[in-house]
């Protein structure tokens, strides 16, 4: 299908809000229990624009990608609230959605008719070069003012970007870390680091149980990945017990 097909197919889906959403689960190592979930869009299954890659990639060609954010935002809360989930709800926004001068006003709005606070929906940001635009600092501190959580890729460094509630480690950090000594000392010191300036880390993509052990022994606050729960429209909301018995297991060094 040539661009302009994908376009009049996205223009459908997003009038028809044809969209659907699977939560995958993020788990408090410490406490053993569900931290919250962070939300995935999915389009049709036999739509050429089933996964958010390919949603996103023909919305941002069609001049479409603020649109669909702010409806996938509305129904993926919507959702959330349906399948009463527990915790809290992580949101991937870009960095033009969050400028943009009416996100704010319209994510309380959201917020308020889903009947959850602000306090129980995370923005989650991946930061990029070009996120040098003007105002993304002041526009994320002022959905921090307004009770909105934060998680980012990187701790905030330069003193104008606020600092985030969660920082996240990416899969390439986690990735056999139980066998790599030089992992697991940049992991700890990142914890530590991030530890002190009261921000939990979450580590993502945890697929096996030694490095789910790893992590814990390093002081990681919460973990998210296959092995914990894959994504679903129904995903967990406790821990196998598998997966419990390793964080109740004796705490040994990596």
């Amino acid at each position: 299908m040539y661009l302009s097909g994908l376009i009049a197919h996205l223009r459908t889906l997003i009038a028809d809000e044809a969209l659907d959403f699977v939560f995958q689960p993020i788990f408090d190592l410490h406490r053993r229990d569900v931290l919250g979930y962070e939300t995935l869009m999915r389009g049709p299954a036999d739509s050429p624009l089933h996964t958010p890659e390919q949603l996103l990639r023909v919305a941002r060609d069609a001049g479409l990608g603020l649109v669909l954010e702010r409806l996938a935002c509305r129904r993926a809360l919507a959702t959330f609230v349906a399948a009463r989930l527990p915790g809290r709800l992580f949101i991937n926004l870009s960095a033009a959605m969050i400028v943009d001068p009416a996100t704010a006003a319209e994510l309380q709005e959201m917020v308020k008719d889903a009947g959850l606070p602000p306090e129980r929906l995370v923005i989650e940001h991946i930061h990029h070069g070009e996120d040098a635009a003007d105002g993304l600092d002041a526009a994320l501190r002022s959905l921090v003012a307004q009770g909105f959580g934060l998680a980012f890729d990187a701790l905030g460094a330069d003193g104008t970007a606020p600092q985030p509630d969660f920082v996240k480690l990416a899969p390439a950090h986690i990735r056999q870390i139980h066998s790599d000594a030089h992992h697991q000392q940049a992991v700890a010191a990142f914890v530590r680091q991030a530890g002190t300036l009261g921000v939990q880390v979450v580590a993502e993509g945890v697929e096996d149980s030694r490095e789910l052990a790893t992590l814990r022994a390093l002081g990681c606050d919460c973990a998210q990945g296959y092995l914990l729960g894959r994504p679903a429209a129904d995903p967990a909301r406790q821990l196998s017990r598998s997966v419990a018995g390793i964080l109740l297991g004796p705490l040994s060094p990596p």
